[in-house]
């Protein structure tokens, strides 16, 4: 009975001594913030221009960056719009689905399922806001997205799911 107990006390101290080293290894050194003294600026005629903003270095190889920003077809115009359209539309307003209309000669058509007219405002807010069945895009497109997505709805919507477009990045037969 007594090893028993023993036993436990231990197996108790061990955790204790563990969590206590963990708590002490964790804790962070406290932050001191520095006063830093500025001038007073003497006020002047022409307003202060704030200094241009240090651009942000990409690296060229790092794919994720160009997926994440719908960029690795073009930087913008019907091409980045064809890019948005293949993973964010395609899935819903491709031939071989149910229940959503082609957005083939989408901008022949007089007015969209919702009633918003067929210009390029009317397609954007139905992106922005959604409609019946259809997904909200405001909080994940922005204006620059959508304008690129419109103008590939506009010149080149849409492929042949059999014959999808080329990829830019596949060389096969190329010279180099």
């Amino acid at each position: 009975m007594n090893s028993r107990i023993t036993r436990v006390l231990l197996a108790c101290a061990m955790i204790a001594v563990v969590l206590a080293a963990g708590i002490w290894i964790g804790r962070r050194a406290p932050v001191q913030e520095e006063a830093v003294a500025t001038a007073p600026q003497p006020p002047s005629a022409a307003p202060a221009v704030p200094a241009p903003a240090e651009p942000v270095m990409n690296d060229p190889y790092q794919r994720s960056l160009a997926i994440y920003e719908f960029r690795k077809a073009a930087q913008s115009g019907p091409d980045r719009g064809r890019e948005i359209f293949y993973y964010k539309c395609w899935f819903c307003h491709n031939e071989f689905a149910k229940g959503a209309p082609s957005l083939k000669d989408v901008f022949q058509r007089d007015k969209l399922l919702s009633g918003r007219p067929t210009t390029e405002d009317g397609i954007k807010d139905e992106i922005r806001n959604g409609g019946a069945g259809m997904a909200a895009y405001k909080s994940t497109l922005n204006d620059a997205d959508l304008s690129d997505l419109v103008s590939y709805l506009k010149d080149q919507c849409c492929w042949d799911s059999n014959s999808p477009p080329p990829n830019p990045r596949y060389r096969f037969g190329a010279e180099e």
